[in-house]
């Protein structure tokens, strides 16, 4: 190790040990001004004179310890670049930020959850008091207010009529009185559920402490690239439990033995999933590879765009010093900037009927503001015009501080003697999923950040998290869910299967249905021809050849392969809150077919639980070998022999019995003939 890397790393040590005295040496030389006219004005102004700012540095230090470096990072930039006074004036915001009521947000993870169980306990308190009321719900919403929470919204129109009017309400339709108070005890339990409240405090205080991170100009290239130390970190911690606990829990399927060997942890099944890292990047790379094969076959061409926000939307320059244009607007406030160009392009495009499609990849620049990097293939005639409009409405914000043509909106042809579209976009794919075969990290307006591939693409995945921004997305391109979902099927015949099945015919009848078209796309990996078999690009969701079938499994479950239950019984049929559950996906839909993906019912056990059921099973296999080593289990039990003596007649002159077959016959049954299997 050499020397710089083990003096970061002993500061990093103790930044987590002695965070307060830590940040008291990074501000300890900065001191009062000894300007003649400082000393006029503390001579005049006896308050002034009476402030101590080390001491009031300090005591907010001790205050929020886990944040004390980072402010303390944050009052020597501004002092530098603001100076004293507004140095000052800024670290008392910052603690009036941090402090939300009776909470103080920087606390630990811990902390939090603990906190958010005293709030739900007594917010349980006051309605098991005054009971779940109408009246509770307003005081409690009051409540919430002041942590600038929003109460669990529903229909409240029937509480707001008169008693008279209510009264008329549950004569006509007993169900209006009835839902309404469904809904209003599901709100309440929201209320009163420590689980809902830790959601909105860990969602308060990223988006405050990351927040106050940008304003006080910490994040930055030469800082803490995208993001800040604290939430980084916090994330890191919560991941490592998240990733404990799933490693400790079993998935067992219907049927299924717990002794078997392939016995799956949901770790396991979240790291296979598409939202892991580099599940999610090749899905990507073959979706957009499939849309430029589609764009080929066309004959239309690529265009690549990239949009940046206007000044005002950037805390720090390119080289890291404070931007004095910035108006303290966070990344959502960007990513609304965006959404509503792109929502003006789209009205324009419609009216002039062009069609582009592709896919859009939101980044992070360096100190945190969003910019969008934009793949769209078009008519070859069509080109000149979307440029035209996108870069319209980009400049139009604050044309004045536009530098060069280039600076809001940067359009490049794709060349195709240049390389593929995905050529163009997999740098930045890669950069926000990965960070994997990138040997450097380049920002497009500061330019190399000094960060690895890998850190960088952890950063960005966090920083979207914590300001929920989604970072991919396609334009005009068949639904994403039916590709996962055919893929869900099964390989070759066994998906092959599935859809013969589901239309209640044989294999060999399927192959020139839609369904199964689209089914072969899928199952290929090929996206180009699945694209083709729902109906092509910029089709709607309605007109596409397969959807989605959503529903909540309660009279079907006996064809998903789930125990049937009654309606009131079903625990498909409510949250743990009481009220109706969205839909969820079931299956896929073509013509009047569903067919189901997501079978059976799938039990999810605990190591300790799992063994639990392995100990009983082998008591039970012990058992039965016991019946069989000794033909126990072909032995009558004592009420058999009895019926078969009392069916018994004796033949005295054969020495023998023999049983009344017309009498015994009446007490036989046999099972109903189960449904045949079409493919088999």
């Amino acid at each position: 190790m050499n020397n710089l890397a083990y003096k970061s790393e002993q500061s990093r040590i103790e930044e987590f040990i002695f965070p307060v005295a830590v940040a008291n040496d990074i501000t300890a030389h900065i001191e009062e001004p000894k300007t003649a006219k400082d000393i006029y004005k503390n001579t005049v102004d006896f308050s002034r004179k009476m402030f101590n700012a080390k001491t009031f540095r300090e005591e907010i230090y001790s205050k929020h310890t886990s944040l004390a470096v980072m402010l303390a990072n944050g009052y020597k930039q501004l002092e530098r670049f603001y100076g004293f006074d507004e140095a000052n004036k800024r670290i008392q915001q910052a603690d009036k930020v941090l402090t939300l009521w009776d909470i103080d947000l920087s606390i630990d993870d811990n902390d939090l959850c603990d906190i958010a169980d005293i709030k739900a306990r007594n917010c349980l308190l006051k309605i098991n008091d005054k009971g779940q009321t109408f009246e509770v719900y307003n005081e409690l919403k009051e409540y919430l207010k002041l942590y600038t929470f929003d109460a669990p919204e529903f229909d409240q129109r029937y509480f707001l009529h008169s008693v008279e009017k209510q009264a008329e309400l549950d004569e006509l339709n007993d169900s209006i009185g009835r839902q309404a108070h469904i809904d209003l005890i599901a709100a309440l339990g929201r209320i009163s559920d420590p689980l809902w409240w830790r959601r909105q405090l860990r969602k308060k205080q990223a988006l405050t402490v990351e927040q106050l991170a940008r304003d006080l100009r910490l994040v930055h290239k030469k800082a803490s690239p995208y993001i800040s130390d604290f939430t980084v970190q916090t994330r890191r911690i919560r991941k490592q439990k998240n990733q404990k606990i799933l490693s400790d829990l079993f998935l067992l399927a219907d049927g299924q033995s717990p002794f078997s060997d392939d016995l799956e942890t949901l770790q396991s099944v979240c790291e296979k999933s598409h939202t892991s890292g580099y599940q999610q990047a090749s899905e990507l790379m073959v979706r957009i590879r499939g849309t430029e094969d589609v764009a080929k076959m066309h004959g239309h061409i690529g265009e690549f765009y990239t949009l940046t926000c206007p000044s005002r939307f950037h805390a720090t320059s390119s080289k890291g010093i404070p931007n004095k244009k910035y108006q303290n607007l966070t990344p959502n406030d960007a990513q609304n900037y965006f959404n509503n160009i792109w929502k003006l392009a789209r009205a324009r495009f419609s009216k002039a009927n062009l069609k582009p499609y592709g896919f859009r990849v939101v980044e992070p620049h360096h100190d945190g503001c969003p910019h969008w990097h934009m793949l769209l293939f078009m008519q070859k005639g069509e080109a000149k015009q979307i440029r035209k409009i996108l870069k319209e409405l980009c400049m139009r914000d604050t044309p004045e501080e536009v530098g060069t043509y280039t600076t809001r909106f940067k359009p490049i042809y794709m060349n195709p003697k240049k390389g593929s579209a995905a050529g163009y976009i997999a740098k930045y794919i890669t950069k926000a999923v990965t960070g994997s075969n990138l040997k450097t990290i380049e920002d497009s307006i500061s330019g190399k950040v000094n960060i690895a591939p890998a850190d960088a693409a952890e950063r960005a995945r966090s920083w979207a998290a914590t300001f929920n921004i989604r970072q991919f997305e396609a334009i005009g391109l068949p639904s994403v869910t039916v590709w996962r979902e055919m893929r869900r099927l099964g390989m070759g015949t066994t998906g092959q299967c599935e859809i013969a099945n589901s239309m209640n015919t044989t294999v060999d009848k399927i192959a020139n249905f839609a369904l199964e078209k689209v089914r072969l796309a899928a199952d290929a990996s090929d996206w180009a021809a699945f694209c083709l078999a729902m109906g092509g690009v910029q089709i709607k969701r309605k007109d596409q050849a397969v959807r989605i079938h959503y529903q909540i499994p309660d009279l079907v479950d006996t064809i998903t392969g789930e125990i049937s239950r009654t309606e009131g019984a079903s625990p498909l049929f409510a949250t743990k809150y009481g009220d109706t559950p969205s839909n969820r996906v079931l299956g896929i839909a073509w013509d009047q077919i569903t067919v189901i993906t997501r079978r059976g019912n799938t039990e999810v056990l605990s190591q300790k639980e799992l063994k639990a059921r392995q100990k009983m099973m082998t008591g039970a296999r012990e058992f039965f070998e016991e019946w069989e080593d000794n033909d126990w289990y072909m032995r009558p039990s004592e009420s058999d022999m009895q019926f078969l003596e009392a069916m018994a007649i004796e033949d005295k002159m054969n020495h023998c019995l023999f049983l009344d077959y017309e009498a015994l016959g009446s007490n036989f049954t046999s099972d109903e003939i189960t449904s045949l299997d079409l493919c088999h």
